[in-house]
């Protein structure tokens, strides 16, 4: 079982009341006051972003049940000079660290301590006589990957007895002085070079989990010599730099490790990266003004929030409620969709491309390549860059430089005050009132253009049309794919159709109240993008954290048939997998973006975005997605650990050797699940935007190469084909099949990119004209199923940031700004502009 938190202290699903009253202050922990005041004693001011960043660390060490006296100390380099950096945050002025000679470390400021020697180390103070037998816990964060004799912390009496750690010797080996004993790895695949080590009397961690677990003998210290960092006391010299060090006098459970853990490596990626300016929902502020608010936690909302910003404007981020944490500020691509669909990487620029260049340089150390490969960062990775994004004091380097953002995290639009065409104010669940000049709609559902009365939106796919759009509406039987290509019966008695529907199948064909090319209200299935691992250093089983909510076999009862009648799949046979689809990230070969497979049984929840786009109410679609997580949190359970003698033998060992990736979402805030998403792939919004007037439509995308376009506006591009996930699993003639399958191949042109027009993102100017959507965009399905890509809706949002701003300028309607004068502004922005082709 894992630890789920759900603290109700600092975090932001506070939510305060709606009823007009004044919202109340945010509170910090004792700890973070207590810190700020040694800082100001040292003429160090903390920004509000680092007072929020520690104040969330302290937050989650509490609500993992560990108290602060239990916590001794907490060294990070994150101060301007070496000698602040000395200061114990956890508890300043006590047991702050001292220079043991005549030697400085090497001190690299929001980074790390290295070039130790005998002379050159930090003597913590606290001394071994300080832990009771049995009880400690430490913790280690390293980028140095070279392996070899080392003394990385520690103290020992003359007779050897003590605590320290060598974390990676020579033979790649995880070395532990526990009191009485030095104890070896037996693995020596388990150091991960850059990483998070704690040592635990009875286990040596890497990134909170255990991978080895020593029985050692305890032995109460003769002498007390204290632990010193950089070296062992009159010892062995570390030849690791140092990142973050923590001391705890009390042995931590195993969930507890996890939680701390990976609360003090996601402080540490802010210090190294960046920190955000967030407010915790239901808090003050109760109004806020600025020149553009940016609704939805999208990469397409950061990115419109960058561009705003750029332009010399105000904005504000304000958050949909599936954001908890700044993990969940990006959206997808934050969110597990860490590999890049694109058919011509020439079209995948603007500020993904900056992103992924400077991760190329800055964390993966690796030669940057503008395509698919090199495009394709870990989610973790990612959240470093938006992280960078929106902190101003990050101007090192020439790409992302940091601006000053806030973000506003929210329970979701309670309404939207417009007087005419104009939208003049944002009230949120929790009780905030937003008015701003102008506003960017860019979250997943279309939740604000839902809200802004006088916009149109559409929820599906339209009815069949003529030429490209022929393919559109719903399609009945000709749209059926059976999964594996075999013959499943679909009942819970296999063959015997008086005993029901499987669970997850919509129904029998034909199903009722649609017609064949008429409208169908169905949106795409719905998952969760997954970053996992096979790496021994960095994997934590899906089973240890799967809470195992709602389990049932029958949900994957198909696919043991499936198994029956294909015996010899594999993850990677066929070749395009089937089961689930294994996408390697970040330049590794075993850091790997988990998708839905394309045998048609896999972890796609059918039906569930018919479920989500049709609910009542929220709480009824946030039912769906919980049930989205049950639902494939019991695909791999039943697969690695079910027993089902149906599953290939080959099989479940592949999902055994298969883990959630422990280096990534690291704080899943109030009700989430430890290295798992909270935002589920939503490919389509429910409510897009129909313009009367202007809707992009298969033809406009797939335009012959060199004819003229409907629009020469063009603002951003897309390249990719009609990809549709086929909504729901259907029954027909006894047997199983996926149903709602785009038919036909779609492509633009030659040179498969697709021009987006101004007049796609904006609404018709007799609706709105200070409104900008450019996520859930006026197109057709068809087109929508091609655009849906994050760098083209990065593209759209980067757009609509530069218009809000022109039209601010220019006092004059968003669909109205000058498109020479817009064309020049996106053609100089930064390094990579987006290109800007004519005809298709």
């Amino acid at each position: 079982m894992s630890l789920m938190l759900g603290l109700s202290i600092g975090i932001n699903n506070q939510r305060g009341g709606s009823g007009g009253g004044a919202l109340p202050d945010f509170t910090f922990q004792a700890e973070t006051l207590t810190l700020e005041t040694a800082r100001a004693a040292q003429g160090i001011t903390m920004t509000r972003r680092q007072k929020l960043a520690f104040d969330r660390l302290i937050v989650r060490v509490k609500g993992a049940g560990v108290s602060m006296t239990d916590a001794l100390a907490l060294y990070s380099p994150d101060t301007p000079t070496e000698i602040n950096s000395r200061t114990n945050k956890f508890h300043p002025g006590t047991n702050d660290l001292t220079l043991t000679g005549a030697g400085t470390p090497t001190y690299t400021a929001n980074d790390r301590w290295s070039g130790w020697s005998s002379t050159t180390k930090y003597n913590t103070g606290i001394g071994l006589q300080t832990f009771t037998q049995g009880q400690f816990t430490i913790f280690y964060y390293s980028r140095t990957a070279t392996g070899g004799s080392s003394g990385d912390f520690g103290a020992q009496t003359a007779g050897g007895d003590g605590i320290a750690a060598n974390i990676r010797d020579a033979s790649n080996r995880f070395n532990a002085r526990l009191q009485a004993a030095n104890f070896v790895s037996a693995l020596t695949n388990v150091t991960p070079g850059q990483g998070m080590y704690s040592i635990r009397p009875n286990s040596l961690d890497t990134f909170g989990i255990t991978r080895d677990a020593p029985a050692p003998t305890y032995v109460a210290p003769a002498t007390n010599p204290t632990l010193h960092l950089g070296g062992i006391n009159g010892g062995a010299v570390s030849i690791h730099d140092c990142g973050l060090f923590a001391i705890f006098k009390v042995t931590l459970t195993d969930a507890q490790c996890r939680e701390v853990s990976a609360a003090l490596l996601d402080y540490y990626y802010k210090i190294r990266f960046g920190m955000v300016d967030t407010y915790a929902a239901g808090y003050a502020p109760t109004t806020a003004d600025y020149d553009i608010i940016v609704y939805g936690a999208s990469w397409t909302a950061v990115c419109a929030a960058y561009a705003a910003k750029q332009e010399g404007k105000t904005v504000a981020l304000v958050l949909d409620d599936l954001a908890k944490t700044d993990w969940d500020i990006g959206g997808m691509p934050a969110s597990g969709l860490a590999y890049v669909d694109c058919y011509a990487f020439t079209a995948l620029k603007g500020l993904y491309r900056d992103l992924t260049s400077w991760a190329n340089s800055v964390i993966i150390n690796r030669a940057d390549t503008n395509t698919q490969t090199g495009n394709s960062i870990e989610s973790w990775q990612f959240v470093q860059g938006v992280r960078r994004m929106l902190d101003p004091t990050r101007t090192n380097g020439t790409l992302i430089l940091g601006q000053d953002i806030p973000v506003y995290f929210s329970t979701g639009i309670q309404s939207i005050t417009s007087v005419g065409t104009t939208d003049t104010a944002l009230k949120t669940n929790d009780g905030r009132t937003f008015t701003a000049r102008q506003f960017i709609a860019a979250d997943y559902d279309g939740e604000y253009i839902h809200k802004s009365s006088g916009i149109p939106t559409f929820t599906g796919s339209e009815a069949a049309g003529s030429g490209s759009e022929a393919n559109n509406g719903y399609k009945g039987s000709s749209a059926l794919s059976k999964p594996y290509g075999s013959d499943i019966s679909p009942y819970i008695t296999e063959g015997v159709q008086a005993s029901g529907l499987l669970p997850d199948i919509q129904g029998e064909m034909p199903l009722p109240g649609l017609t064949v090319d008429g409208v169908d209200p169905s949106i795409e299935s719905m998952n969760y993008r997954l970053a996992m691992t096979t790496d021994p250093a960095r994997k934590v089983s899906v089973t240890t954290m799967d809470p195992h909510r709602n389990y049932n076999a029958l949900r994957y009862e198909t696919a043991a048939r499936a198994y029956v009648l294909n015996p010899s799949v594999t993850i990677g046979n066929p070749a395009n997998t089937q089961t689930i689809l294994q996408f390697a990230v970040g330049g590794t070969t075993d850091k790997m973006d988990v998708n839905n497979g394309s045998g048609g049984l896999s972890t796609d929840l059918p039906g569930s975005g018919y479920r989500y786009a049709t609910a009542a109410n929220r709480a009824a679609q946030l039912a769906v997605i919980d049930d989205i997580r049950d639902y494939e949190l019991g695909w791999f359970w039943w697969h690695a650990n079910s027993g089902d003698a149906r599953i290939p033998g080959t099989l479940v060992t592949q999902f055994q050797s298969l883990g959630l990736d422990a280096a990534t979402f690291l704080d899943p805030g109030p009700g989430g699940l430890l290295y798992w998403p909270n935002r589920p792939y939503q490919r389509d919004p429910i409510w897009r935007l129909k313009n009367t007037g202007y809707v992009s439509t298969a033809q406009d995308y797939c335009k012959t190469d060199g004819s003229a376009l409907r629009s020469d506006k063009t603002v951003a591009v897309t390249s990719y084909d009609c990809d549709k996930h086929p909504p729901w699993k259907v029954a027909s003639g006894g047997l199983l099949y996926t149903q709602g399958s785009v038919p036909g191949s779609l492509v633009a042109g030659a040179d498969k990119i697709a021009p987006v027009p101004l007049e796609e993102i904006v609404p018709d100017a007799a609706a709105k004209t200070n409104v900008i959507v450019p996520w859930a965009s006026s197109c057709t399905i068809l087109c929508w199923y091609m655009g849906r890509l994050e760098p083209t809706g990065g593209l759209k949002g980067e757009a609509a940031g530069v218009i809000a701003s022109m039209a601010i300028d220019g006092a004059v309607g968003v669909q109205a700004v000058d498109y020479s004068t817009l064309r020049t502004k996106l053609l100089a922005r930064d390094q990579n502009h987006p290109i800007l082709p004519q005809v298709a």
